[in-house]
């Protein structure tokens, strides 16, 4: 284990090395600050964490790159494109394209645990994911990606192509799998579609931080994914509906869904996504969404496939602000997001005390300050989420969460960012001597290359 763990950080140390030699030779400084945007995902399961980088996106009619726009509206540092807004531009660049991406980090987690007993973890984590798009014709693309993660921990790589996650909430550690294979068509301006292993994202866009209370594959140094159908109408500039008919399969499915979802029964083997969301500037807003996840028969009502059964519905509504407009220059931008499920497990399900139902509720806000000096940002965040909200893959359920983020980055390609965060549980489970409490930290570095 020592010796593919040493491997598993020489290769890395390797990549890094070779990828930085590129982008400092290619990146121009009069861009290294504002030209492109860096992925930042939050952790889902317990201790995880994360950062990726993207490429430029096409010029705007008004020769102003799209990637100016989408900071200036929605002042994201973070990759908040999914599979099929990735595949469109890169479609629309070449015939044939290879990038990728490398996060590294130390993580840190102190954890007071329900029985008053104290623990400790730390650990250097990693993912890489290497991946390419060749058009078939034009506007017709086929897309790939390999992914992998690895850890101090555990390190012990395998080829393996799960149809869901075997965690929860990712691969295993050291494993190799495809994270995207799909066939993307857009022949008209105003329809795309995309089948097969996709990477779908729905955040709010803004500061540092690109959060989601309901869905955002392959947040952190995860590796997951939405096995389905992603078809997008495009109502006019910056404004546009979403489609997503996601596969499941009876032991799971690729992305994060919470205990007790579960998708034994066949009438739960698709997962229903309806999404509208604005990017046109009103005032400081530059970012409205609304969001629908309707799962159905998938909710163990009471804990178990024996009890009631029924249909999980969420909704979230988003938003960003920003100001001053601009992609340059100090700026501050606010965001959130509130979602509510209207049937949720019962509280003796969830191990909560007393009878009824959970809570569905769920919200967070987040406040950034961008280029406070040119190229350091810094954020906050503060989110609660009830025990019935059972959809976030960076927010557990019955859980408070406040957290402080800084984010330096060095040129386009390449970003480093330190977060400390503490959680706590909202309410005590019943039988325990006391709620939950962590407190955790990362240090990281992201590195996007391609050719």
């Amino acid at each position: 284990m020592q010796n593919a763990c040493f491997g598993f950080v020489v290769s890395l140390a390797c990549l890094v090395n070779a990828a930085y030699a590129q982008t400092t030779t290619a990146s121009d400084p009069a861009v290294s600050d504002v030209g492109y945007t860096l992925q930042d995902s939050e952790e889902i399961g317990e201790d995880a964490a994360s950062a990726s980088a993207d490429d430029a996106e096409p010029p705007t009619s008004d020769g102003e790159s799209s990637t100016e726009a989408v900071d200036a509206d929605s002042g994201s540092l973070d990759d908040a494109s999914g599979s099929i807004e990735e595949g469109r531009d890169a479609g629309e660049i070449d015939v044939a394209t290879v990038k990728g991406d490398l996060r590294v980090g130390y993580f840190r987690t102190d954890t007071d645990e329900r029985d008053s007993s104290e623990r400790s973890t730390s650990e250097i984590r990693g993912r890489i994911r290497m991946g390419g798009n060749f058009n078939i014709k034009d506007k017709l693309i086929i897309r790939g990606r390999l992914a992998s993660t690895c850890s101090t921990d555990e390190c012990n790589p395998e080829l393996v192509v799960d149809s869901a996650l075997p965690t929860g909430s990712s691969i295993e550690l050291g494993d190799i799998t495809l994270d995207q294979l799909y066939i993307h068509g857009y022949r008209r301006e105003k329809f795309d579609v995309a089948i097969g292993r996709l990477q779908t994202k729905f955040v709010s866009r803004a500061g540092v931080y690109a959060k989601s209370l309901d869905r955002n594959d392959s947040n952190n140094v995860n590796v997951n994914w939405t096995d389905g159908v992603h078809g997008v109408w495009h109502v006019k500039q910056d404004v546009a509906g979403h489609l997503i008919l996601q596969k499941n399969q009876a032991d799971g499915t690729g992305s994060v869904r919470r205990g007790p979802i579960d998708f034994n029964d066949d009438d739960s083997r698709i997962t229903y996504f309806l999404a509208w969301e604005s990017m046109r500037r009103v005032g400081p807003i530059n970012q409205r969404g609304v969001d629908i996840t309707y799962m159905p028969k998938s909710l163990l009502k009471d804990g178990g496939r024996t009890g009631r059964i029924k249909d999980y519905i969420g909704v979230v509504g988003r938003f960003a602000t920003s100001w001053p407009a601009g992609s340059t220059g100090p700026r501050l931008n606010i965001a959130g997001e509130i979602g509510y499920a209207p049937e949720t497990p019962t509280r003796a399900a969830m191990g909560l005390v007393g009878d009824g139902d959970t809570d569905g509720f769920a919200w967070f806000v987040t406040a950034s300050v961008l280029d406070f000096r040119p190229g350091h940002s810094a954020g906050i965040n503060y989110g609660r989420t009830d025990a019935g909200w059972l959809l976030s893959p960076q927010f557990r359920e019955n859980d408070e969460l406040i957290e402080i983020r800084y984010v330096w980055r060095r040129s386009r390609d390449l970003a480093v960012d330190v977060r400390v965060r503490r959680r706590e549980e909202l309410e005590q489970v019943e039988n325990s001597g006391r709620k939950r409490d962590e407190l955790d930290f990362f240090a990281r570095f992201t590195l996007g290359f391609g050719y």
